[in-house]
């Protein structure tokens, strides 16, 4: 269930991750999607999925637990909608250059936390229908 004044928590923590470095762990796709999923509900979803401090040992722990990708760890735990039909305050996923990204969805179409290699790192918003797949947040 969606807590009361969840849209104005969703949309500071787009925000603070809008406004944050990105640091694996801290500021990536994958805590950007877990903490809108808390600012949505009230509830932390997947608390063992976030304990990293780089890539390599983000992909070591979901591994751990079983996954592969983000989509895996969020197909475990949240019911999949079709991806037009996701709402603001749900979960989304997109692909890109053969790796799943996840982000929240917002007015301005998926917001998802997006770390390069040179160090820099960016919020960017995605259209609704580039996502592939989208999860239910109630």
């Amino acid at each position: 269930m969606r807590i009361d004044g969840w849209e104005k928590c969703l949309k500071a923590i787009v925000e603070r991750h809008r406004d944050l470095p990105g640091q694996w762990g801290v500021s990536d796709c994958w805590m950007l999607a877990v903490e809108a999923h808390e600012a949505v509900t009230g509830k932390k979803l997947a608390p063992k999925l976030r304990r990293y401090k780089t890539e390599k040992a983000g992909y070591k722990l979901f591994a751990k637990h079983g996954f592969t990708t983000v989509g895996e760890a969020l197909a475990a735990h949240l019911p999949e909608c079709p991806a037009l039909m996701a709402q603001r305050g749900d979960l989304g996923l997109i692909e890109r250059g053969g790796l799943e990204s996840c982000g929240v969805v917002t007015s301005l179409g998926l917001a998802v936390k997006t770390l390069y290699d040179d160090g820099s790192s960016v919020l960017e918003y995605h259209p609704v229908t580039a996502m592939t797949r989208a999860f239910k947040v109630t």
